[in-house]
Formats: C-alpha cells, sequence, structure tokens
C-alpha cells in the first residue's frame, strides 16, 4: 500500500469513526476475525480489534448506541457526550492503522484524521439537531439508519478503495469549510443548552418586575412576555456595553439567556439575549464581530406562547409577517398553565 492510498484509509476511517466509533471498531473486528473482506497490510495493527474482549465491549456499546440513536434528542444527548469520544477514538484507531510508518507522516496522518472526524461528527451532530425539530420520528430513525449503513460500506470503501476515498474525503473537507460557522453554531448551541439541562449553572431568579407596555397588551402576548421581564439578569460583563449601545439604553440591559431560531433571518443559532424594551421585544447577539439587534414591536404582536422541549423552551412570537421563535435555555422557568406541547413542526425555526 502506498502513501496516498494509506492516508486515503487512515482518513476514510476517520470520517466513518466520526459518525459511528462503535461501530467501526466491531466492523474491523469482526472482519479481520473472519476475514470479510481483507485489511490488507493494516491486518497485523488492527488485530488487536479482532480480540474477543474488545468485540464484546464494542458491541454492547455500539447496541446501547443503537437505541440511543433512534431516539429524537436522545441522540443529541449522546452526541453531545461523544464530541470529543469520537475524535479521540478516530485517533486511536488511525495510530494503530499506522504502526511503525514514518514518525513524522504518522504524527502528521493522526492529527488529520482526529480533525476529519471531529468535522463528520459536528456535521452529524448539527443535521441530527435539525431533524429533532420535526415531530414525526420517521426522518430521525431514516436518517440513524443510513449511518449504521454507512459504516460497513464505509469501512470496505476505506480499505478497497483508498484512493477514491481520499477524493471524497477532500470534497467533504472543502463543503464543511463552508458551512462551518453553521455547524459550529448549532453544535454549540447544542453543547450549552445540555450544560444548563445538566444542571450547571445557577438558574435565574425571578424578579418583581412589571414593565408597564407589558400592561397594554392582551393578557396571552403580556404573560407570555413577562417572563422575559421577570427573569431578566445583567448581562455578561464583557458585552454589556456594547449590548447597551446597540439597544440605545441609558442605563445597562437586562434579559434572559436565549438564542435566535432560523426563522430570525441572519441570526439563525446565535446566541444572547432576550430584552424588554419600552416598546419592543429586542434579541441582541454578536454575529461576525457585530452586535446585532433585532426587534419585535409590541404593536405587531398577534399571538406570544412557550413551547416546551427536552433541551430548550421556545418563545414563538406570532405577527402579521408569520412566526419569530426564539430558543430559551432551562435556566428560565416558564409557566406550566397555557403552554403548547410538542407535537407541531419548527423544523425551519432551527
Amino acid at each position: 500500500m502506498d502513501t496516498l492510498e494509506l492516508i486515503g484509509s487512515t482518513m476514510g476511517l476517520g470520517f466513518v469513526a466520526g459518525v459511528r466509533l462503535y461501530a467501526t471498531i466491531l466492523t474491523l473486528g469482526l472482519a479481520i476475525r473472519f476475514g470479510w473482506f481483507h485489511p490488507g497490510p493494516m491486518a497485523e495493527p488492527l488485530r488487536v480489534l479482532a480480540e474477543p474482549i474488545v468485540l464484546i465491549a464494542a458491541g454492547v456499546a455500539c447496541a446501547i448506541e443503537f437505541l440511543a440513536d433512534k431516539v429524537p434528542w436522545v441522540d443529541s444527548i449522546w452526541d453531545s457526550f461523544h464530541a470529543f469520544i469520537r475524535p479521540i477514538g478516530a485517533v486511536v484507531v488511525s495510530a494503530a492503522v499506522l504502526g511503525s510508518f514514518d514518525p513524522a507522516l504518522k504524527v502528521t496522518l493522526i492529527i488529520l484524521c482526529g480533525g476529519v472526524a471531529f468535522a463528520s461528527h459536528s456535521t452529524k451532530a448539527a443535521t441530527r439537531l435539525l431533524i429533532n425539530h420535526s415531530p414525526e420520528p420517521f426522518s430521525n430513525v431514516a436518517m440513524s439508519l443510513a449511518e449504521d449503513a454507512l459504516v460497513p460500506f464505509g469501512v470496505w470503501l476505506s480499505l478497497r478503495h483508498p484512493q477514491l476515498v481520499f477524493a471524497l474525503v477532500l470534497i467533504f473537507l472543502a463543503v464543511f469549510i463552508w458551512i462551518a460557522p453553521r455547524v459550529f453554531r448549532a453544535v454549540r448551541l447544542q453543547f450549552v443548552g445540555l450544560s444548563i439541562w445538566l444542571g450547571f449553572g445557577e438558574p435565574t431568579r425571578q424578579n418583581d418586575v412589571d414593565p408597564e407596555p407589558l400592561s397594554a397588551l392582551n393578557p396571552e402576548v403580556g404573560g407570555a412576555l413577562r417572563v422575559v421581564a421577570r427573569h431578566a439578569s445583567p448581562m455578561a460583563a464583557t458585552n454589556a456595553r456594547q449590548f447597551q449601545r446597540a439597544l440605545g439604553l441609558d442605563k445597562p440591559a437586562a434579559g434572559i439567556r436565549a438564542a435566535a431560531t432560523r426563522n430570525i433571518r441572519g441570526l439563525g443559532n446565535s446566541i444572547g439575549y432576550l430584552v424588554i424594551g419600552t416598546d419592543n421585544l429586542a434579541f441582541v447577539t454578536k454575529r461576525g464581530f457585530r452586535h446585532r439587534v433585532h426587534r419585535i414591536k409590541f404593536t405587531d404582536v398577534e399571538q406570544a406562547q412557550w413551547r416546551r422541549g427536552l433541551l430548550m423552551n421556545r418563545l414563538v412570537v406570532r405577527t402579521a409577517r408569520g412566526e419569530q421563535a426564539f430558543y430559551v435555555f432551562k435556566d428560565v422557568e416558564i409557566p406550566r398553565a397555557g403552554v403548547v406541547p410538542l407535537g407541531e413542526s419548527f423544523a425551519r425555526n432551527l
């Protein structure tokens, strides 16, 4: 196997491991043990994967992942925990594959393999996060089954046609570089939501604030937006002054930490703050080294509702121009009465 083929096989296995680490290890181990397809010169370095103890451990982990990956939102939580496990696992597998290869090139390939695994995992996690906002389970299960099928095919292709795999991985990396900002925003949102859901960080305290402008709104709208005012806390000190200037306030602004959904044009998945202003609901965030403000005037609001989710809740504001929604983390307590249960499609909001 020449250098290009070795690079192609290593990067291909890294890509597949980023999608399904345990299934990749199990497939390689079974292939070597039962001779399903011969890994060539990689067989000896990877022979440890064919040991019974490794096959049993990989099989159990693979079975757990198979089940967890079919349940909406559970799969996103699983992906969050594996954001570093899969790239590290890919690095270990690539180190075994390369064996006693030239040390300088070996280290370079190991780093590339870990990067490819992180890229494929991030893309997978962001895609599944998007799919989880569809109320029907079929698209989620179909995508999971496609990923399951990708593993044996990807392992076989990486070992039998490494040059083709090398070209495909290069194309994937080029596309990934283009979409990386959107992917990382989605993954970051998932991480923040998960950390707060697990209880890291202090829950927000309720205030006795009752802004006068909300009293003029209909009870449903005023009640939904009042949650924002009553849980508002000072913004992060690093951006407080810039946020204050962006909102045009003469005093430090206070709000709840939230994120824009995809239907807030140009700000999808950006994490910032929701603020109750004098005549509008404002979302302020930092995007592309600029502080951005999205305002919804109270006079334009026709309906406002809270919708519960597993990692995050959503504040959905309906205006004449359509729905505008914001993710609100679990450190904000939302009212139980009048909350609309999940069951409507919000995939377009991510």
